[in-house]
């Protein structure tokens, strides 16, 4: 009887399977599932940072201004005039070294510049309270003409101090009128 039993559930179940058509079925994301790899992002091609991996701490950097356009990350819109030089100047060093960088590329509108850098910067040795950062400060200034009017974008590139790899800095939206 038992067998028997077993016999017409199998049966059941096959019947059940055969007259059922194929549905489109919508399952949700699953939440588990990993998730795709991140694009690979290529080595830069110019200034000091040209070859070197990008770290993935923040850079230890401050930009001070761009052109007439003081602290810009805290006053914006920042807006330079046109038709004279940009300079670019802040300071910046290795954050997980704290320690000086070994250089420091400003990348305008995606093109690095390497910039001078280790001018003095008393009051960055003071606010960190780390007297080997007494020559961070860099300065870059593009010539009259180099930027056209409209927006622009700047960041800087940190070379850590062991020269293995750079720390990008946020970028920093600007206008030239």
């Amino acid at each position: 009887m038992t067998r028997a039993i077993l016999t017409v559930a199998a049966f059941c179940v096959l019947e059940l399977g055969a007259c059922e058509k194929g549905k489109p079925r919508h399952l949700p994301d699953d939440p588990m599932a990993i998730a795709p790899p991140q694009a690979v992002v290529a080595a830069p091609t110019e200034g000091m940072s040209a070859g070197l991996p990008k770290l993935k701490a923040l850079a230890g950097v401050s930009l001070d201004r761009i052109g007439a356009a003081p602290d810009p990350l805290n006053k914006q819109p920042a807006v330079t005039p046109g038709g004279q030089a940009t300079a670019f100047e802040g300071f910046a060093f290795d954050p997980q070294a704290k320690a000086p960088a070994r250089g420091v590329d400003v990348v305008v509108d995606g093109k690095a510049y390497g910039s001078a850098y280790g001018a003095s910067r008393p009051d960055v040795a003071s606010y960190f309270k780390q007297p080997g950062l007494a020559a961070v400060g860099f300065s870059f200034t593009l010539p009259a003409g180099a930027l056209g009017a409209g927006p622009h974008s700047v960041r800087m590139r940190v070379v850590a101090a062991d020269g293995k790899g750079f720390y990008e800095s946020p970028n920093y939206p600007f206008t030239v009128k």
